[in-house]
C-alpha cells in the first residue's frame, strides 16, 4: 500500500475490481493447489478474504518480495511455490503452470525464472527492465539492468526480459532467503544475482508474451483498454469477473 510510485495502488480498482484481486483471481485459473496472497497490509489481507481468497500476513520490513514468499511459506503446505507480482493484472494462468512445469519434472532443479522476449531497443536499454542472458542448456548465467552483453562484434544474441514470475522449490527458497546479500545484487538491485552468485541454479522458461504491469495511475487506462480490445484477455476478464 506505501508504493513510492503509486501509493495504494493494490487496490485501486480496474473495471471495478481491486488490482490484486484481478492477479489472485487468474493465478486461480491456473489449477495452483492454493492460491494465498502474502501481505504486510491489513488493508489487502480485508479486501482478499472479502472476495473469498486467502490472505496471510508478513512482517513490513522485507526488502525483497522473495523474503517475504519465504516468510509466509512458514505457515503454508508445499512443495513446489509459484510466486506472482501483486500489480500484474494481465497474467496469464499458463505462466505459472509454464514456470512449475521443470520443478516437477526435474527433482534437482532449485529455482525457475519465466523470461519473455524483448520488444524493442528501448526495452534493451531500459534499465527498469531486467535482462537475462542464458547459457545453452537453457539455465541462466546473468541478470542485468544494463544492455548485455556488449557488441563488440554484431553478432544474434537471445536475451530476455526478466517477467518478475518464479517458482521455488521449498527447501530451495528456504536456501535462498538465508544466503548472505551478495554484491552484484546490490549493485543491480537484482535479487536473483544472489542465487547465481552462490552457484544456486536457475532454469529459465521463455513465452512469447510479455506482463504489463500497474506502476502509475495512467497504467490502469492502459490495462483497461488490453481488457476491451484483446480477445483473449477479455474472455480471462470476464472469467475472473464472475469468481
Amino acid at each position: 500500500m506505501a508504493s513510492s510510485r503509486y501509493p495504494g495502488k493494490p487496490l485501486v480498482p480496474i473495471m471495478g475490481i481491486p488490482l490484486v484481486e484481478h492477479v489472485r483471481r487468474r493465478a486461480m485459473l491456473a489449477g495452483a493447489h492454493r492460491v494465498v496472497v502474502a501481505t504486510c497490509d491489513a488493508e489487502i489481507k480485508a479486501a482478499v478474504e472479502q472476495a473469498g481468497g486467502h490472505a496471510v500476513m508478513t512482517k513490513d520490513t522485507h526488502q525483497r518480495c522473495t523474503d517475504r514468499i519465504e516468510e509466509a511459506m512458514e505457515q503454508l503446505p508445499g512443495d513446489i511455490v509459484v510466486m506472482v507480482q501483486g500489480d500484474e493484472p494481465l497474467l496469464m494462468p499458463e505462466a505459472i503452470t509454464a514456470v512449475a512445469a521443470p520443478l516437477l519434472a526435474d527433482p534437482s532443479l532449485p529455482i525457475v525464472n519465466l523470461l519473455s522476449e524483448l520488444e524493442s531497443e528501448a526495452d534493451y536499454a531500459n534499465p527498469n527492465i531486467v535482462k537475462a542472458s542464458c547459457n545453452l542448456n537453457g539455465d541462466v548465467i546473468f541478470f542485468s539492468r544494463a544492455p548485455i552483453p556488449f557488441f563488440r562484434e554484431q553478432v544474434k544474441v537471445p536475451v530476455y526480459r526478466q517477467t518478475g514470475i518464479m517458482a521455488f522449490r521449498k527447501e530451495a527458497l528456504n536456501r535462498f532467503s538465508a544466503l548472505h546479500e551478495t554484491a552484484l545484487e546490490r549493485a543491480e538491485s537484482v535479487d536473483m544475482l544472489r542465487a547465481i552468485e552462490h552457484g544456486m541454479r536457475i532454469a529459465g522458461v521463455v513465452v512469447n508474451y510479455v506482463t504489463l504491469g500497474v506502476d502509475r495511475p495512467s497504467d490502469v487506462a492502459l490495462v483497461e483498454a488490453v481488457f476491451a480490445n484483446d480477445p483473449e484477455q477479455n474472455r480471462l476478464f470476464q472469467l475472473t469477473s464472475r469468481q
